[in-house]
């Protein structure tokens, strides 16, 4: 580990809220795959303890659910389970493995729908019972993956909290936009996701629209390195506290009712 990412973790764990385990199907990531091995792998050296962990597009729940609670590694492993309406497989999974579920992971562009469809209802309503925060990809496609219907879900279902990734979009308009829309609304379970956000500059300025406890650090993985994402909060020059809170307290608290799949313990 370098001696910047010693400074990161020095003192607290790191948890990344927003790791891919599997093989992407789009052609867009050329086949990129890895397994958990590979992933806790390489979490384990960047510094990382602990991580939130969802399927590729292939929309294994099955398989990454399996993989998890077979897994007998130090890594503080928590289950997002892909929300899909095309998939008939989709609630039932959720109903029959409701115990090791942490979260909800909802990709508007691959599903071709916005998450205030009503065909998500029924997952939004199952997040709501069950305290399951949600996972929103947001991204420049805004009729279907803008950051305004995430938020437009959020205000709808303020019962469930809602993390938008790519802090709304990866660019620096959306960025700046979801931050300062979660700001002047108010909206107490918006937050973002650091994951592919490049720039250490854009991240504070959200950062300081919407203060260290609505921000999480994630690195999607595994298309990005975690690492590299590490670098960036670290060029944040955030105090030590809001910096614990970035890369690991808040995901712990919204994970806190949450236990690892085959195992007891609370994140």
């Amino acid at each position: 580990m370098t001696a910047a990412l010693e400074r990161v973790t020095d003192g607290f764990r790191v948890f990344d809220a927003h790791v891919h385990v599997g093989r992407w199907l789009t052609p867009d990531f050329a086949g990129r795959e890895s397994d958990l091995a590979d992933a806790a792998g390489v979490l384990a050296g960047a510094g990382v303890t602990g991580a939130l962990v969802m399927t590729t597009d292939a929309r294994d729940n099955e398989g990454v659910l399996a993989a998890v609670r077979a897994w007998q590694g130090p890594l503080e492993l928590r289950f997002a389970a892909w929300a899909d309406p095309a998939d008939p497989a989709a609630l039932p999974f959720l109903a029959r493995n409701a115990g090791e579920v942490a979260a909800l992971k909802v990709h508007a562009s691959f599903a071709r729908l916005p998450i205030t469809d009503p065909a998500f209802e029924p997952f939004l309503a199952h997040a709501g019972r069950a305290g399951l925060p949600v996972v929103v990809h947001c991204g420049r496609w805004r009729e279907v993956a803008g950051w305004e219907m995430a938020l437009e879900a959020a205000d709808r279902h303020p019962e469930v909290p809602f993390i938008l990734s790519h802090m709304g979009g990866d660019s620096p308009a959306l960025v700046l936009g979801a931050a300062q829309a979660v700001r002047d609304r108010g909206l107490a379970n918006a937050h973002l996701g650091t994951e592919s956000i490049r720039e250490y500059w854009l991240v504070r300025r959200a950062l300081d629209l919407v203060g260290p406890e609505k921000v999480l650090f994630g690195s999607d993985h595994n298309l990005n390195h975690p690492g590299a994402f590490l670098a960036v909060a670290r060029a944040l020059g955030l105090d030590a506290a809001s910096e614990a809170l970035v890369l690991g307290g808040n995901a712990r608290r919204l994970l806190a009712g949450s236990r690892r799949p085959g195992g007891p313990s609370a994140a």
